[in-house]
C-alpha cells in the first residue's frame, strides 16, 4: 500500500499529456516574450532620443491601487484628456499581445523649452522609483516618479523643494500589462520618459485646483551635458547637448527674469 502514492507520483511526472501541455505553455511563454520586447523596439524608436521606456504597471500582479484624494483631483482635472480607455483587449495571437496608444494634446502656441516662470520648482535630482498608474476614470494612463533632489534652482523650502529631501512628480503616459497578458504603452509624440538611477534638470508645475506635482520638462544630465527629453518645445539649442554649467547659467537668467524662453 505505500508504494501507491509513489507510483501515482511516477504516473503524473510520466504521463506524455501533460509534458505535451507544458511544453505548449513553455513555447507560449517565449512567443509572448518575444512580442513584448518587439514592442518595446517599436516603442524606443518613437520616442525622442534620449528618453527612457515607459514605466510598467503589472495588473497581472497589481489589482489594487491606493488613491489618495490628492490623486483623483489631478485624474479629474485631465479626464478629458482624450486617451482611449484602458481595457483589456485580450491577446488572440502573439502578434495581437501588444498595441501602442497614441496621444496628441492640442496647445495654444508652442511650448517653452525653459518654462522658469511658469514652474514652481526646478530642480536637480536622481530618480529613485518610477510606476505607472490608471486613473480611477480608467481613461487616463500616467507615470510617477520619485525624485531625490541634489540641488535646486527655484522652489520653496516650504512645499518640499530642499537638497536631499524625495518628492513625487508625474507626466502623462506609461505601460500597461492586463490580466490577459496584453501589453499597451502609452505615449505622447515629443514626449520623453526618466529612467531610474538617471540624473536630470526638471521642470515642476502645479495644474490650478490640484496639489500634484507635474513635470513640466525635463533634461537628461549625462556625462557633464544636457540633453532634452521632451522634443515637442525648440530645444534645437540643447539637442547635441549643453555643458550642465552653461545649462544652469540659462536656467538661473530665465528664473532672475522671469520668463518663459527657449
Amino acid at each position: 500500500m505505500r508504494l501507491l502514492p509513489f507510483l501515482a507520483a511516477i504516473a503524473i511526472v510520466t504521463n506524455p499529456g501533460l509534458s505535451q501541455e507544458n511544453s505548449h505553455s513553455d513555447v507560449w511563454q517565449r512567443m509572448l516574450q518575444d512580442a513584448y520586447s518587439a514592442h518595446l523596439s517599436r516603442v524606443r524608436a518613437m520616442l525622442p532620443p534620449h528618453s527612457g521606456l515607459p514605466p510598467l504597471l503589472d495588473l497581472m500582479q497589481e489589482q489594487d491601487q491606493v488613491k489618495s484624494d490628492k490623486d483623483r483631483a489631478w485624474e479629474d482635472r485631465f479626464k478629458g484628456l482624450g486617451m482611449q480607455d484602458v481595457s483589456d483587449l485580450g491577446v488572440p495571437g502573439p502578434s495581437e499581445a501588444t498595441s501602442i496608444d497614441t496621444t496628441f494634446v492640442d496647445g495654444v502656441g508652442r511650448p517653452s523649452a525653459l518654462p522658469a516662470r511658469g514652474s514652481e520648482a526646478i530642480v536637480i535630482a536622481t530618480v529613485t522609483a518610477a510606476s505607472a498608474r490608471v486613473a480611477y476614470t480608467h481613461t487616463i494612463v500616467y507615470s510617477q516618479y520619485c525624485l531625490r533632489i541634489s540641488k535646486v534652482l527655484k522652489g520653496k523650502s516650504k512645499a518640499g523643494f530642499r537638497e536631499g529631501r524625495q518628492v513625487v512628480a508625474v507626466q502623462f503616459g506609461g505601460r500597461v500589462l492586463v490580466p490577459s497578458g496584453h501589453m499597451t504603452s502609452y505615449i505622447m509624440p515629443g514626449h520623453g520618459f526618466l529612467d531610474v538611477g538617471k540624473q536630470y534638470v526638471v521642470f515642476i508645475w502645479t495644474p490650478p485646483h490640484t496639489k500634484t506635482f507635474t513635470i513640466a520638462n525635463p533634461y537628461l544630465i549625462q556625462d557633464g551635458l544636457v540633453f532634452p527629453l521632451n522634443t515637442e518645445p525648440d530645444v534645437s539649442a540643447y539637442k547635441n547637448g549643453m555643458s550642465i554649467r552653461n545649462f544652469e547659467t540659462r536656467v538661473k537668467n530665465a528664473i532672475a527674469k522671469n520668463i518663459d524662453t527657449d
